[in-house]
């Protein structure tokens, strides 16, 4: 018996031409970690009160390609806040929301979370938040550019700060060929 792998091939591309082929597995766990994320200092002039600061951080198809290949169903988890550099905890943080939107998608950006801190939180270097329930970011995450959007209020820092944040999620890749 002779082997012919460009008839075997033929053969093969003749039957999968007349099938499609789909491709769907759950991601119970995924853990993208943002390092260095920098928070901007407040001048000691305006330390009288709490104050808030803003900042941001921008996931695309380029910077996390595969976890972006959650396609559908991506739910938040859990949010970690932790210190970066040479602070020592961030005890200083007295509220923090997070929320995530997609420059191409018009709308209102979607409340991840919202951190109060307690009168007895014991220090710490990390302030993590599980939510009660999973927040759906399917729409932005699917998005090529998803910006996640991090708002702190307290008696902030002088300088310029940075923290890590840490993102769990679960989601669902779907291919379709």
């Amino acid at each position: 018996m002779t082997l012919r792998p460009f008839s075997t091939i033929t053969a093969l591309v003749a039957l999968a031409s007349g099938c499609s082929f789909s491709f769907d597995a759950d991601l119970p766990e995924v853990e993208i970690t943002q390092r260095g994320l920098t928070v901007p200092g407040v001048p000691q002039t305006t330390q009288a009160s709490d104050v808030s600061v803003t900042s941001s951080f921008t996931l695309s198809s380029s910077d996390a390609a595969w976890a972006k290949d959650m396609n559908s169903d991506v739910f938040v988890h859990q949010v970690k806040i932790a210190a970066g550099g040479s602070l020592p905890n961030l005890d200083f943080i007295e509220l923090a929301r997070m929320t995530v939107a997609a420059p191409s998608i018009p709308g209102v950006a979607t409340d991840i979370m919202d951190y109060e801190r307690g009168a007895q939180a014991p220090s710490s270097s990390v302030i993590q938040i599980s939510m009660s329930a999973p927040v759906d970011i399917t729409a932005p995450w699917s998005a090529d550019n998803t910006i996640f959007e991090i708002q702190i209020a307290g008696q902030l820092p002088g300088q310029d700060w940075t923290v890590d944040v840490t993102l769990n999620l679960s989601g669902e890749i779907t291919y379709k060929f």
